[in-house]
C-alpha cells in the first residue's frame, strides 16, 4: 500500500470540494501486451478508466508493436535485421491502437497515438513540444498512448527499452507516480530465477539502491530489457521527485492491488532533492563525445562548482559548442554530463593550462568555464 502518497494529493488548506488531481504513467511491457488471456489487458486498461473517472490524469507506455506485429505476420523468431524490425512495427503498432480504442472507447474515453524517438528527446524544441502536447491531451480528456516509433528509429538512436521511455516521461510532465508493469513481482533482495529463498522488497528507498547486490539481470524473451532497465527507470523519475513501482501485471486487479495492499510491488521512493527541468533534460539526452577530467575537478563539480578547462586531461570524440557531452573520470565512469562551452579542438588546445595561461595565449574569449554549473548534472554511480 502506498501509505505516503505522492506530493500532489497530500492535504492542504483547500476546501474539501476542490479535487486533486494524481498524475500517473503506466508503462506496459510485452510480457503484458502479449499475453494469451484477454483479461489481463482489459482488466488493467478498466482500472485506468477507473482512475481517470476520479479526475487523475493517466499516460500509458506501451510496448508490443514488433510482438504484435510478429503475430500478424506469423513470424515465430525476432529477427536481428533492423528493416525486418521496422517492418513489423509498422503492422504491429497499427493492431496496438485499435486493441486500446476498442476496450478505452467501452467506456466512453478517446486515445491518442503518441509516437517518440530518442532523436526527439535529444532536441531541446522537439522536447519541449511534447510536453505541451501530452498537457493538451490531458487537458482534453484524452489518453494519450506513448511508444517508442520503432518504424523509423534505427539501432543509433532506439531507447532500447520502453522502461527508460517511460521514466523519460514522467520528469517531462513532472509526475507523480511511474507504475511499470511487467511479469516480475518487484524487486527481489537476490536474482529469484536464480535463489529459491529470494525474497520481495515491498519498499525501498533510492539512494539505499546503491548498497544493494542484486542480480537485474532478467529478462524476458519478448522484451528489449531486462530488470536493470526498470531499475534505471526508478532512478531516472527520482530526479523529479516521482515515485516508482514495479508490479506483476499479470496479477490480478494489480492497479487497484498497488494502492490498497502492502506487498504489491515494490515502491520506490524518491529523494527529498529535485532537480530543474533543464538538468532532467540533460540527463536524457544523447552525449557527442566526452572529456576526462582529474580528481579535482570531480570534487569541485561534486560541491556544485561550474567545471574549468584547468581540470580537463583528456578529449574523446568530436563536438562543438553547445553540444551535450560526458565527463568521465579516471575510471573512465560517467560523472556528469553538460552543456559546453567550447569545442572539442578548442578543449585540446586549452586543457591543463592554468587560467592566466589559456588567456595569455588563446585570447579572452577562453575566459568562460567549460560547463556552467547551471548546465552539468552530476550522474549518481
Amino acid at each position: 500500500m502506498i501509505r505516503r502518497p505522492p506530493r500532489s494529493t497530500l492535504s492542504s488548506s483547500s476546501a474539501a470540494s476542490d479535487v486533486y488531481k494524481r498524475q500517473i504513467i503506466i508503462k506496459l511491457g510485452s510480457s503484458i501486451i502479449d499475453n494469451r488471456d484477454e483479461m489481463i489487458i482489459n482488466g488493467i486498461c478498466t482500472s485506468i478508466t477507473e482512475f481517470l473517472k476520479e479526475n487523475k490524469e493517466v499516460m500509458l507506455v506501451t510496448s508490443g508493436a514488433i510482438s504484435q506485429g510478429m503475430k500478424v505476420m506469423d513470424v515465430k523468431n525476432k529477427p536481428k535485421d533492423i528493416k525486418k524490425l521496422q517492418s513489423l512495427a509498422a503492422v504491429g503498432q497499427q493492431k496496438l491502437m485499435l486493441m486500446y480504442e476498442k476496450i478505452f472507447s467501452e467506456h466512453d474515453f478517446q486515445t491518442a497515438q503518441v509516437l517518440i524517438t530518442h532523436n526527439d528527446i535529444n532536441d531541446r524544441v522537439r522536447y519541449l513540444n511534447i510536453k505541451g502536447t501530452l498537457e493538451e491531451l490531458l487537458n482534453n480528456g484524452v489518453i494519450p498512448i506513448i511508444n517508442e516509433n520503432d518504424v523509423v528509429s534505427t539501432e543509433e538512436i532506439k531507447f532500447g527499452d520502453n522502461d527508460n521511455l517511460a521514466s523519460m516521461i514522467a520528469n517531462l510532465v513532472d509526475a507523480d507516480l511511474l507504475i511499470i508493469l511487467t511479469d516480475q513481482k518487484g524487486m527481489y533482495d537476490k536474482n529469484p530465477d536464480s535463489y529459491k529463498d529470494a525474497k520481495l522488497i515491498n519498499r525501498i528507498k533510492i539512494e539505499d539502491l546503491k548498497e544493494f547486490d542484486s542480480d537485474f539481470s532478467t529478462h524476458s524473451e519478448i522484451g528489449t530489457g531486462g530488470f536493470i532497465t526498470k531499475i534505471q527507470a526508478a532512478k531516472r523519475a527520482d530526479l523529479s521527485n516521482t515515485y516508482t513501482v514495479i508490479a506483476n501485471g499479470l496479477e490480478k486487479n494489480i492497479l487497484d492491488n498497488i494502492f490498497t495492499n502492502d506487498d504489491a510491488g515494490t515502491l520506490f521512493i524518491p529523494s527529498e532533492k529535485k532537480i530543474s527541468a533543464k538538468k532532467q533534460w540533460l540527463d536524457t539526452t544523447d552525449s557527442k563525445g566526452s572529456i576526462i577530467i582529474d580528481d579535482g575537478a570531480c570534487r569541485a563539480i561534486s560541491d556544485n562548482n561550474s567545471l574549468l578547462l584547468v581540470g580537463v586531461s583528456a578529449v574523446e570524440g568530436y563536438f562543438e559548442k553547445g553540444d551535450v557531452i560526458q565527463c568521465m573520470d579516471n575510471n573512465h565512469s560517467c560523472v556528469a554530463k553538460g552543456i559546453v562551452n567550447y569545442s572539442s579542438v578548442d578543449v585540446t588546445r586549452a586543457k591543463g593550462k592554468t587560467t592566466d595561461a589559456i588567456a595569455e595565449e588563446l585570447g579572452s574569449e577562453f575566459s568562460k568555464e567549460l560547463i556552467h554549473v547551471d548546465n552539468l548534472i552530476i550522474i549518481e554511480t
